[in-house]
């Protein structure tokens, strides 16, 4: 097929040609016939009317107006009849080629006015594809994230102790989130009211956290309960930033592990990048919270029934039950290497007529006071139990008859200086019950102790709290605020 530039420079060819022999007709003595005039106007009325078709409308306007020119002049220097004839056809072609040419500069331009809209159409749904990639990229990004919140939340729902929800939880946050050089995880301390580092994660080659109660981040989280975001610390108003920091800290994003709008603790992210966290990290880093928070509570609720199912909520020493087990396997671990095991039972004086005197209350305090005296009165290693009401059991691995009745016997001399039940920390009068009775008529708390040694009385546990206790029975009966071996 040709191609329109070889036609253009035929055309072009032509028209040097035609318009050569039009200019050489009008020379005098030019032996051209007004047949080959008239082919030479035909030919010159041919080619005027594809340059509109091939060439720019100027080219074409120029070529036209030359020809017509050329054509009247030879017409007329022959003064031929034809002249008005091919003019007036020439007009009319020329127009005619006009015509189309503006018809098919309007359908050019219609067209083009198509092709832009087809361009903008196409651009408009590429963005639109962009756009709805990355919003799927950004759901696959959501989704995935929850998947791991999901599996998170099913890790921490598994674990029951304070330190492995820790642990765990400082782990996630920092593999979900990233960006992070350190995690670290803070509760407040209900006794010093003061926040406590618990758990850390950090990346390798980042500096040891030396802060283990906080700093001024953590603090500002616990006071105002919001989470906090912060890109830049040198920029940010509300915080000083130390000059030599012992860990570099450019970003921050922490939040608060609030329980009834009461924070329990603060989990945060730090890095030494700054504008490191945007506000989707901090969104996921409070959802985080939320299921620490509740894992956090879970723990502590749980360490406190187990601490509850083996102690006595009133005097905090052991139960009867755990005190026996424990008694069970130091006899077991005794008879194995020939060690010795004493046991010591012993109960308040006349404890029935102080709680009857003073009160229930007054009693309880008694109690809670004799327990204390005996957990500090015995060695480590021992264990004191409630075993039962106002009786009281103490255990001593590793210790014979004979020092087991040494510390019975210090402990005994230690009640009724260091036991205060009640303001007065005495007994009330054997004569009278009444509240109004004189200090100066009571008398001092005793304690009464019957002590029993394995191998050398017994060597199966019950059997040696029972000979324990029939001594205490026996320190009783012989007058109380004794011992008996």
């Amino acid at each position: 097929m040709t191609s329109p530039a070889a036609v253009r420079w035929f055309l072009a060819f032509l028209l040097l040609l035609t318009g050569s022999l039009l200019m050489g007709s009008l020379l005098p003595g030019a032996g051209i016939t007004p047949d080959v005039l008239q082919a030479l106007s035909l030919l010159g009325m041919v080619c005027a009317v594809l340059a509109w078709r091939w060439y720019p409308p100027a080219a074409g306007f120029f070529v036209s107006l030359a020809l017509s020119m050329l054509v009247m002049g030879a017409w007329a220097v022959r003064e031929h009849a034809a002249l008005w004839r091919h003019v007036g056809a020439f007009v009319i072609l020329t127009g005619a080629a006009i015509l189309h040419w503006r018809r098919r500069t309007r359908r050019a331009h219609h067209r083009r006015q198509q092709m832009e809209a087809l361009h903008e159409a196409r651009r408009v749904n590429d963005q639109e594809i962009v756009l709805a990639h990355q919003a799927s990229e950004a759901l696959s990004k959501k989704l995935a994230r929850y998947a791991q919140l999901q599996s998170i939340a099913e890790a921490l729902s598994k674990t029951t102790t304070l330190e492995s929800v820790a642990q765990l939880a400082v782990e996630h946050t920092l593999t979900l989130i990233g960006k992070s050089d350190v995690c670290l995880l803070l509760l407040v301390d209900a006794q010093r009211q003061a926040l406590s580092l618990i758990a850390s994660k950090k990346r390798e080659a980042t500096l040891s956290v030396r802060a283990k109660h906080g700093d001024q981040f953590d603090r500002h989280v616990v006071r105002t309960h919001q989470p906090l975001l912060v890109t830049d610390v040198r920029r940010d108003f509300r915080f000083t930033v130390p000059i030599a920091a012992q860990r570099p800290v450019q970003s921050v994003i922490a939040c608060p592990l609030l329980l009834d709008q009461r924070p329990e603790g603060v989990l945060r992210l730090d890095s030494s990048r700054t504008g490191a966290y945007t506000q989707d990290d901090l969104r996921l880093l409070d959802v985080l919270a939320d299921l620490v928070a509740t894992a956090v509570v879970n723990a502590k609720l749980f360490a406190q029934v187990q601490r509850l199912a083996v102690t006595d909520g009133l005097t905090g020493l052991s139960l009867r039950r755990p005190f026996l087990e424990q008694l069970t396997y130091e006899l077991t671990r005794a008879g194995r290497g020939g060690g010795h095991v004493s046991v010591l039972m012993l109960d308040v004086d006349q404890f029935k007529r102080y709680n009857d005197t003073w009160g229930h209350l007054a009693g309880d305090a008694l109690l809670k006071s004799v327990g204390q005296l005996l957990r500090d009165a015995v060695p480590a290693g021992g264990l004191v139990a409630r075993y039962g009401g106002d009786e009281f059991g103490v255990l001593l691995p590793r210790l014979g008859r004979e020092q087991a009745q040494d510390i019975a016997e210090a402990i005994r001399q230690r009640v009724p200086r260091g036991v205060h039940g009640r303001a007065r920390g005495s007994m009330p009068p054997a004569t009278s019950s009444a509240p109004g009775a004189t200090a100066a008529q009571e008398t001092p708390v005793t304690v009464s102790i019957g002590v029993a040694s394995s191998p050398d009385d017994a060597q199966m546990g019950i059997e040696l709290i029972r000979i324990a206790d029939h001594r205490l029975y026996q320190a009783k009966r012989a007058g109380r605020n004794r011992v008996s071996s």
